[in-house]
């Protein structure tokens, strides 16, 4: 008689499987937990872009494509209670963004056979940040069932140690620990950039072009900024927000200096030749661009806003700060940078990346999964 040794069933639940670092990172620690003997389904509310890539690998998928939320709820519960019924104890689901992870708290209520952790990739203090008056009201709402809900889940993951213990302080949680996201395949060596006093020195945005984002405050401390020094400010990225990057670029007749680059994949085309990366989000999970500007030896100037920024430049000691959404303490920093030619200080920088690595972001989740009998 053979014995078949079941697999641990992996579901990894997000609304929508797309181009954003949730998904790469989803993406990455599939292709490894595959080769680790674990069995993957992903399952979106919405559209998933990487199916092909995904199918490639091994993984099942499964697109519930709906736009209400009770249906998602029914739907979501269906395909798990089958997971259960053939995979027995085995089935661990991780779900992604507090929208999901409500869903799959309420869609897995009083099942039995299953673990559930919830992955928060960005700041759950953005839920407290609205001036749309039905966004402010459906983020209270959401934020009143992650106070509910979230304490009847197995563990929560977060990205940050910032976004730890903003849960832990205010949503009741015990069940919490941080793993950094796989941010970088592995630690670069690389020498300091000196700024150029001849050729235009490289200013860069990596992200999507969304309000919370901030590029037009970015915008707003260059076309004041007073240096001697020529440069160019390339923005990477797409997204809602684009129109209105543009307009404001054309209307302050910032041309030659403001470039919409658009996605690139290339890594080492954004980061090669760049001196200066600049993020000014009002709230973010765990800036990846960031980490990967450190790893380029790309000196970041970012808002302390909440979440993940101010751990990544390590307080200060890799990088400068400014005051969210304040463009004219952004133009000081800029100004300071320049004038002070600051370079980053590598011994620091080395060891610190090494928590943002493929590697280290892997093997954390997978001491994770197998802790789960």
């Amino acid at each position: 008689m053979t014995i078949k040794i079941q697999k641990k069933r992996i579901i990894f639940f997000l609304p929508i499987f797309g181009l954003g670092g949730a998904s790469e990172s989803i993406y990455k620690l599939s292709k490894f937990l595959i080769k680790k003997n674990f069995s993957i389904l992903i399952i979106s509310i919405g559209k998933n872009h990487y199916k092909n890539n995904l199918l490639k690998l091994g993984c099942d998928v499964n697109e519930i494509n709906s736009s209400r939320t009770l249906y998602s709820i029914l739907k979501l519960r269906r395909i798990v209670k089958k997971e259960i019924n053939e995979n027995f104890s085995k089935t661990i689901l991780i779900s992604n963004i507090h929208y999901a992870n409500v869903i799959s708290l309420i869609a897995c209520r009083n099942l039995n056979g299953i673990k559930i952790i919830l992955t928060e990739r960005s700041s759950l203090s953005e839920l407290k940040i609205s001036t749309n008056p039905f966004m402010l009201l459906k983020n209270i709402a959401i934020s009143l069932l992650v106070k509910c809900l979230y304490r009847h889940s197995d563990l929560i993951i977060t990205n940050s140690k910032y976004e730890k213990n903003f849960i832990k302080e205010n949503f009741n949680v015990k069940k919490i620990k941080c793993i950094h996201p796989p941010s970088i395949y592995e630690i670069k060596k690389t020498s300091n950039k000196r700024i150029s006093k001849l050729k235009k020195n490289k200013i860069i945005y990596v992200g999507r072009l969304s309000k919370e984002k901030g590029v037009i405050t970015i915008l707003k401390a260059l076309n004041n900024i007073k240096i001697k020094h020529k440069f160019v400010f390339e923005i990477y990225g797409d997204g809602e927000d684009k129109e209105k990057v543009k307009k404001f670029i054309d209307l302050n007749r910032m041309n030659k200096i403001a470039l919409i680059k658009g996605y690139k994949k290339n890594k080492n085309d954004i980061f090669k030749n760049a001196i200066l990366f600049v993020n000014a989000s009002k709230f973010e999970g765990l800036p990846n661009a960031m980490v990967q500007s450190l790893n380029y030896n790309v000196y970041p100037i970012c808002s302390n806003s909440p979440g993940g920024n101010m751990e990544v430049i390590k307080f200060g000691k890799l990088g400068l700060s400014f005051n969210t959404g304040d463009s004219d303490h952004l133009k000081d920093r800029i100004e300071f940078f320049f004038k002070k030619n600051l370079l980053l200080n590598n011994k620091i920088k080395f060891k610190h990346l090494k928590k943002y690595t493929e590697k280290n972001s892997n093997y954390e989740y997978l001491k994770t999964l197998n802790s789960f009998k």
